[in-house]
């Protein structure tokens, strides 16, 4: 059976435009009404925690490096030890460097390239995550929602960094899982009430995504509207120009016609003036010759 981590991963895959859209499907397509809802409360990613996202996914190998890297800087930590933290710290700055660059690359090979700011935002998270095993292990879910900050060595702000499932508290607590069994009752009332507020914020999270995407598509087709109407006007424009220029043109070649007509009539005339002199002329000529044939007789 599908469970909500499976189509966190699934959905999470997806190209970020298509989140929304294939999130929506997805929920509408379940019988669980219970599971639909949670598919229906998973948030957006930021650009830059879809991009470590497709990072978890195509450039898994260096990212597991840099997390590597990570755990073993934590480890020289809590030893105290400085030279190997000198060490390692200069391996993490190249490392980290080479990975936003390749996931900025990677970006506009998914046709979404990444801005300054997400790329920023990029490198952050992973200054974060090679601090901290919670941020790690956040990261490595490839279901990032927003971008992780670190102080220090101090643990990681994780609250709705992941969609879907995701054991926030045993990564940071590195396996201290003592806890009071009187408290346990209290604890478990005080989580059912949490899951309540943050089902309701996640349900109001949803739709506020849903309709930021309508406000979004609706701003891009009114922009495509305008953009149309702008370039109708000036194809007319163009047009109208073209018109006028004709219409000259036409102008110009009826008063060069008006005045072949005139030239023409006048050739006419002449014509027929000079067919009736021809006329004229052969019959003088004939009434010559005859003259000429009585004297020679």
């Amino acid at each position: 059976m599908t469970d909500l981590a499976d189509i966190a991963s699934e959905l999470y895959s997806q190209p970020l435009d298509e989140f929304t859209a294939a999130r929506n499907t997805r929920a509408k397509a379940l019988d669980d009404k219970s599971l639909a809802k949670e598919v229906r409360a998973l948030r957006k990613p930021s650009a830059s925690a879809w991009l470590l996202n497709m990072m978890a996914i195509h450039r898994e190998k260096q990212l597991r490096e840099a997390l590597t890297l990570g755990a073993a800087m934590r480890e020289a930590q809590e030893q105290l030890d400085r030279s190997e933290l000198k060490k390692l710290g200069a391996q993490r700055q190249q490392l980290i460097s080479a990975l936003v660059k390749d996931g900025v690359a990677l970006s506009e090979e998914l046709g979404h390239p990444a801005s300054s700011a997400a790329a920023l935002e990029v490198e952050q998270t992973l200054r974060a995550a090679m601090a901290d095993a919670g941020a790690a292990a956040a990261v490595a879910t490839g279901r990032l929602v927003r971008p992780l900050e670190a102080t220090g060595w101090e643990a990681v702000d994780l609250a709705g960094a992941v969609g879907g499932p995701f054991d926030a508290g045993g990564a940071v607590n590195r396996g201290d899982a003592s806890a009071d069994a009187a408290d346990s009752a209290d604890a478990t009332k005080a989580d059912a009430a949490k899951k309540a507020e943050d089902d309701r914020a996640a349900d109001a999270r949803a739709d506020l995504e849903d309709a930021e995407d309508h406000f979004e598509e609706a701003g891009s087709a009114l922009k495509r509207a305008h953009e149309r109407v702008d370039q109708l006007d000036r194809d007319r424009d163009a047009l109208v120009a073209q018109v006028k220029d004709l219409r000259k043109r036409i102008r110009a070649l009826e008063q060069d016609i008006d005045v072949i007509d005139d030239a023409a009539d006048d050739a006419v005339r002449e014509r027929t003036e000079a067919d009736r002199a021809a006329k004229e002329s052969a019959r003088e000529l004939e009434r010559a010759r005859k003259a000429l044939e009585k004297l020679t007789r």
